[in-house]
């Protein structure tokens, strides 16, 4: 049997290359998927083990599961969802709905990269992610429709808030779903939730600006109610009261996700009788808003972000910030939910994953313009 080879996949700054051979056999001139069979003849396994590990089930070694999924991917098997779907009953599709707000214009790398790794180890896992449109205002009927129509399997949710009603709800009809972030409640502890600790990771970024030498220091924070966003919030209190510099309500100012919001933050800090000369902000985007603002008005201060985006280190100067194990985030989500949609009797896991300072020139003496 001939075989031809073909790339495929992607490259990712964090992740590496993901590029594999995807071999085709080639019968009298016409192509041929590979079959489960070849993938077991060629991991020296039974066609059972193969599906097995496609479905995570039965009880299989590391050894066995890496074995197998290393000839599926240099063979580039494909597993028949569909028969499959029909076999089991389910849609093999995850849902991710997600309040896109009201502009297309907005950076949000840490989203595009979030989106990256999920919808690489949920097809790892023989699923696909749906990308859902969910206002704000529609409340829960657009996980309702999805559930009833029998589209979706289980949710992805992100951006949580205090007492999250998605979370209420969806544990109410036992569907299954993870959670990037916790909703401070009771429930938390039922809920299979995955977490960057935002709080120390502004505190690290605030306590960095204080061994430069700041004591003026601002903090462009979201509006409140954000579960990542007031964790954030604390961990600057936090730094400055351990360093024993005063808190000053006027160097908090509010800002939402976005470069403009962000302009127009640092704006009404340079207004200040007293200039920040240290400004520590909840997002590499809104520090983007703010680095302009300081360039416009002539101004000069330290600028740590959050999020550390590609484009962050090509800025002039280019960013500090705090860096999130995104795919380690997406990676542990995907587990966790495919082994409650296989499994109910499957444990909820909550996962508190350590963020990292990334120091750059912006935070390293006055910032110019």
């Amino acid at each position: 049997m001939d075989f031809v080879d073909m790339e495929r996949g992607c490259c990712h700054r964090h992740g590496g290359c993901l590029k594999s051979p995807c071999r085709v056999s080639i019968i009298s001139g016409k192509t041929r998927m590979i079959s489960i069979r070849e993938v077991a003849r060629e991991a020296g396994v039974s066609v059972t083990t193969v599906s097995y590990v496609l479905n995570s089930k039965g009880h299989i070694s590391e050894e066995t599961r890496q074995k197998v999924m290393d000839v599926v991917e240099r063979l580039g098997y494909v597993p028949r969802i569909g028969a499959q779907s029909l076999r089991d009953n389910r849609a093999r599709i995850v849902g991710y709905p997600w309040n896109f707000g009201p502009s297309p214009g907005d950076v949000n790398a840490i989203l595009e990269e979030f989106l990256h790794y999920t919808m690489f180890y949920t097809e790892q896992r023989g699923r696909h992610l749906l990308l859902v449109r969910a206002p704000a205002e529609n409340g829960l009927a657009v996980y309702d429709d999805l559930i009833k129509s029998q589209r979706v399997d289980g949710f992805i949710l992100s951006h949580t808030v205090h007492n999250d009603v998605r979370i209420r709800h969806l544990h109410k009809i036992k569907f299954p779903f993870v959670a990037f972030g916790q909703s401070t409640s009771p429930l938390d502890k039922e809920t299979c939730w995955v977490d960057v600790d935002g709080m120390n990771g502004i505190r690290m970024a605030t306590q960095h600006l204080i061994e430069q030498g700041h004591r003026q220091i601002a903090l462009i924070r979201e509006p409140e109610g954000s579960v990542s966003g007031d964790a954030r919030y604390r961990g600057y209190v936090t730094a400055l009261t351990e360093a024993g510099v005063l808190y000053n309500p006027e160097l908090v100012v509010v800002a939402e996700h976005r470069v403009s919001d962000g302009y127009l933050a640092a704006q009404a800090l340079l207004d200040l009788p007293t200039l920040p000369t240290g400004i520590v902000a909840m997002s590499d985007t809104i520090a983007l808003g703010a680095m302009q603002a300081l360039r416009d008005r002539g101004c000069r201060a330290a600028i740590t972000g959050f999020d550390d985006i590609p484009l962050g280190e090509f800025l002039t100067p280019p960013l500090t910030s705090v860096r999130q194990p995104i795919q380690d985030v997406a990676a542990l989500m995907v587990e966790m939910l495919v082994q409650q949609i296989d499994d109910e009797s499957f444990v909820p896991q909550q996962h508190l994953l350590l963020p990292t300072l990334v120091v750059r020139a912006s935070s390293l003496g006055d910032f110019g313009q």
